[in-house]
């Protein structure tokens, strides 16, 4: 494989980890009701909509083999404009995607498992309660937000102060931020469209890292006279 091939691959994969991810996301809105739902109301709608449900598992478990090569090819040579924010957001945001793949399989696949099983009301609350403070699911949690949350924004700040992405990328990436914890359909349909708006300039610049540059700094410098 030469340089061009990986390189195109590793920007088509940077464009669909966002995409499954986010996908996945609103597939988990559609089937899982507004509020605060309880454990039992969730196996209820899963049990009701097991294709969808079984869907958006597979999109968001697909998120960490698609990010991780996909965001560490981003990380530029060390020295260069942004390589230290580059690099810290691309590590966070790939060990972020390993842990949401993680926590996409202990989140989808009980609610699943209790309906198959004909689980009761009461093993199904209990299981739950106790998943709530146990140290494995909490850690892979934090991993997952921070990695997910705080990588992206890194990464997408390393990447404007280099000149390989345009400033709408950052705000694009503060609403997919934004949307991933607000609750709803539409703002997951938001986090969608902000994943491609946010993404893509950076999958691009992997194409064509030097045109990328002077295109956006030639867009920044005023004209003379």
């Amino acid at each position: 494989m030469n340089e061009t091939t990986r390189s195109r691959v590793a920007a088509l994969l940077l464009v669909l980890g966002p995409v499954a991810f986010t996908l996945g996301d609103l597939l988990r809105r559609i089937v899982v009701p507004a509020g605060n739902p309880t454990a039992v109301s969730i196996t209820q709608v899963v049990s009701d909509h097991q294709a969808i449900w079984l869907a958006a598992g597979l999109l968001n478990l697909l998120t960490g083999f698609l990010l991780v090569p996909g965001v560490l090819a981003l990380i530029p040579a060390s020295g260069t404009r942004g390589a230290r924010a580059t690099t810290i957001g691309a590590v966070l945001m790939a060990v972020g995607s390993v842990a949401a793949a993680a926590h996409s399989i202990a989140f989808f696949s009980p609610y699943a498992l209790y309906g198959k099983a004909s689980a009761p009301a009461s093993a199904i609350t209990a299981i739950d309660n106790a998943s709530e403070s146990y140290p494995l699911l909490i850690a892979v949690i934090a991993i997952f937000m921070i990695g997910m949350m705080l990588g992206s924004l890194v990464l997408l700040i390393g990447l404007r102060r280099a000149r390989r992405v345009p400033i709408w990328s950052v705000v694009a990436v503060v609403v997919f931020i934004a949307c991933g914890s607000t609750g709803g359909i539409v703002p997951g349909l938001l986090g969608v469209a902000a994943a491609v708006v946010a993404f893509v300039p950076a999958a691009r610049s992997l194409l064509r890292p030097e045109a990328t540059h002077q295109q956006l700094t030639a867009q920044e410098v005023p004209l003379a006279g």
